[in-house]
């Protein structure tokens, strides 16, 4: 779908947001207990590397509406959104480090572009749950409405968005993102090795399967 509405000029913005009561649940614990080897940890790695990057680089505006549980890579996903709107009962953690485990570095570079430093060192390490009234204080998403008014004031939200031209939009973004754009190249060349060697130690099994009997 990325790909598709990149150069289709009959798309101007996209909404990214998750089915049902959560925007993301986070990452399958199945699907992380079964990278038992380096090389198909890495390709998984890379995959989410690259989706994180394309929403980032997308032409287009894209606006991410959290409208429930908001968990780790998942919701990493939403930091490479240009707007994050969120329901007020919303709840975002990245329990990464709890699993063993690390996000995506384009999720992190991410974070740390829209919170700061110090406070996306708070977030990550500790996997903290913050509720939508906190993530709308650290900046860390840019609205924050009632579940029965949330689409509506999207769609509010998005017309003023869409009064502007599309070049103008698309220019914008990319010159706001530059910076940002340079850290997200550099780190890609070497996170997917991180997430690989990581995925093969005993401490990452064992939190799994801990994890799971919660």
């Amino acid at each position: 779908i990325l790909d598709q509405t990149a150069d289709n000029s009959a798309i101007r913005l996209l909404v990214l947001t998750g089915e049902g009561k959560a925007f993301s649940s986070g990452v399958d614990l199945k699907a992380l207990q079964s990278l038992d080897t380096v090389d198909g940890a890495k390709r998984f790695a890379v995959l989410l590397e690259e989706t994180s990057e394309k929403i980032f680089l997308h032409p287009k505006p894209v606006v991410a509406v959290i409208n429930g549980l908001a968990l780790g890579g998942g919701f990493g996903f939403a930091t490479a959104a240009d707007l994050r709107i969120a329901s007020a009962g919303a709840l975002i953690s990245y329990p990464a480090v709890k699993l063993g485990a690390i996000l995506p570095a384009g999720c992190t570079v991410l974070l740390e572009s829209i919170v700061g430093r110090a406070k996306a060192m708070d977030l990550l390490l500790t996997g903290k749950k913050l509720t939508a009234a906190e993530a709308l204080e650290t900046g860390l998403v840019d609205y924050v409405f009632d579940e029965d008014m949330l689409w509506e004031e999207t769609e509010k939200i998005i017309r003023m968005i869409l009064e502007g031209g599309d070049t103008a939009l698309q220019l914008t973004k990319k010159t706001v993102n530059y910076r940002t754009a340079f850290f997200l190249n550099a780190v890609k060349m070497y996170a997917p090795d991180n997430f690989a060697y990581l995925s093969q130690t005993p401490d990452w099994q064992d939190r799994l399967k801990n994890f799971g009997k919660k």
